[in-house]
């Protein structure tokens, strides 16, 4: 099915957003060219000051507290058991923070629930993928994958968390994918149709109360090593990842606890950065104490390419650097609005050499 999203819009158009509003369908994942095409939310009007504004009122942080980022020697991606046998002494610094959580069924895909009350339907399933040699002795890397806009069921958290199998198999790093509880009506091109998007704040609870669930969970059941928590969002999926990776919005998954993150096709204007213009833009991201590592992958024909591209300028601007703390990926796919999977493996060669410590 041919995307149906608006055509690109001006950069700084209004940051608003209704809730509970018709949106326009997604494409759906095509097997041939191995992508994901899926539609993000038109934007129409509730203010994302009042966003804000409630993180605010409700006494949490919008920007990041002090945590150093630190830059793992490069065995320490392509050797992952290097991380826990000698012979590797060169001096480089390699932190360790583990969860020691236990208890939790491995190797493999796995299906966790969450029991979140006035939360949808107060009943949360998220899906996890653990390496085959997976084994509570040691620490692993998580990397937390949200989807877009997606049929109002679990097919796209699964299939998210499968898309990542390939990268995850090959990288060691354990993959867990929510899903989205806010459900609305949107055009499939012959109905309208129930779909589901992340739930944000004011509504409460919201879907970061399910981000801290999950975490705390997966950190409980598995031992997860806390200095290397990654985060990759698609479409509406990276437009809060963003907010999640230059915020505290969520305490659980923010600038100070991920080692790095990434969007395909999210932009920064949609929910993290205050304010409708360049400069409040830019002002925001350059009074981060940290600059997280960013990973940014776009189709030159996707609707968000001129929102992706200023964002890419804009983290230039404010001090990231390109190849470093700043990775950007322009690309062209038939499918428009978009990711590959052979794309994901290139997004975690970026995040894996990143931790953070307090």
């Amino acid at each position: 099915m041919p995307s149906r999203e608006r055509p690109p819009q001006p950069r700084r158009a209004p940051c608003l957003r209704r809730r509970r509003v018709i949106y326009d369908f997604f494409s759906g994942v095509s097997p041939k060219v191995a992508s994901e095409a899926i539609n993000d939310p038109i934007d129409v009007p509730v203010s994302k000051l009042k966003f804000l504004a409630a993180l605010a009122a409700a006494g949490i942080a919008v920007q990041a507290f002090a945590a150093t980022s630190v830059t793992l020697p490069h065995w320490a991606c392509s050797n992952h058991d290097a991380l826990f046998v000698g012979g590797f002494d060169d001096g480089a610094f390699v932190p360790s923070d583990p969860s020691n959580g236990s208890g939790g069924v491995y190797p493999g895909k796995q299906t966790r629930t969450l029991h979140i009350a006035r939360l949808g339907t107060g009943t949360q399933n998220y899906y996890v993928y653990l390496p085959l040699d997976y084994t509570p002795t040691r620490s692993w890397p998580m990397l937390l994958a949200l989807h877009g806009v997606a049929p109002a069921d679990d097919t796209y958290a699964k299939s998210t968390r499968d898309s990542w199998l390939g990268a995850a198999k090959s990288g060691r790093f354990i993959v867990v994918a929510p899903v989205a509880d806010e459900v609305f009506q949107c055009w499939d091109g012959t109905k309208y149709v129930p779909c589901e998007s992340w739930l944000m704040p004011p509504d409460q609870p919201n879907d970061l109360d399910l981000f801290a669930a999950v975490r705390a969970d997966m950190e409980s059941a598995y031992n997860i090593e806390r200095t290397r928590i990654y985060g990759w969002g698609f479409s509406a999926g990276g437009h809060v990842m963003d907010l999640l990776g230059v915020t505290d919005a969520s305490a659980a998954f923010n600038a100070s606890t991920m080692a790095a993150y990434s969007v395909s096709s999210g932009v920064l204007n949609s929910w993290a950065c205050p304010g409708s213009t360049d400069a409040g833009c830019a002002s925001f991201l350059a009074n981060l104490p940290r600059k997280i590592p960013v990973d940014i992958h776009i189709a030159t024909n996707d609707p968000n390419y001129s929102a992706a591209a200023a964002d890419h300028n804009l983290f230039l601007a404010e001090g990231w650097t390109d190849g470093q703390t700043l990775h950007y990926t322009e690309f062209y796919d038939p499918n428009v609005h978009s990711y590959t999977i052979p794309q994901l493996t290139d997004i975690w060669n970026n995040l894996c050499p990143n931790a953070v410590v307090p």
